[in-house]
């Protein structure tokens, strides 16, 4: 009888631990079951949205709004690109030089002005004031030097000077 005895003890063990083995298995799955569950209600009410859209609908709405977003800034940037060609061409630098043109008058009424754009191209607007007349000139200015065809007084090249340096 001992040998039966042992037996069945053994087999009592190994039955008593493989059942132990399957409760223990059993409540893995039944927690594993929880946490699907509440992953499955968190992903729907995700999936769900707001106000009864999926989140798909929201991403593709957002990815339409997203590229006329991008259209929008393609087009206020090219209008930007013109607006600062714009601005590097008008009138940007200034300079007024008021002078005597004779030694008798001693007035300063003869004047010149350097009117240049950002690119330092413009013109340069003389009057030479005596006691009898007046003459007016007009010079045109290009990369900040004036034409081979003229040639610029001292009061001209001191106007020009300080306008490109504004």
């Amino acid at each position: 009888m001992r040998g039966m005895s042992a037996a069945f003890t053994t087999d009592f063990l190994i039955s008593f631990a493989l059942v132990a083995i399957i409760l223990i298995l059993l409540g893995l799955i039944i927690n594993l079951y929880s946490e699907l569950s509440t992953i499955k209600k968190r992903y729907k009410k995700m999936m769900g949205g707001a106000e009864g859209t999926s989140i798909e609908q929201m991403l593709a709405e957002h990815s339409s709004e997203l590229s006329q977003a991008v259209g929008e800034y393609k087009k206020i940037q090219g209008q930007v690109d013109v607006l600062n060609e714009l601005v590097r061409s008008s009138l940007a630098r200034v300079a007024v030089i008021h002078f005597d043109a004779f030694e008798k008058t001693g007035q300063g009424l003869s004047w010149c002005v350097a009117l240049l754009d950002r690119n330092n191209n413009g013109i340069i607007f003389s009057s030479i004031c005596g006691q009898e007349a007046e003459r007016s000139y007009v010079k045109p200015i290009e990369d900040g030097r004036v034409s081979p065809n003229y040639k610029l007084t001292r009061e001209e090249e001191q106007a020009l000077r300080q306008a490109m340096h504004r």
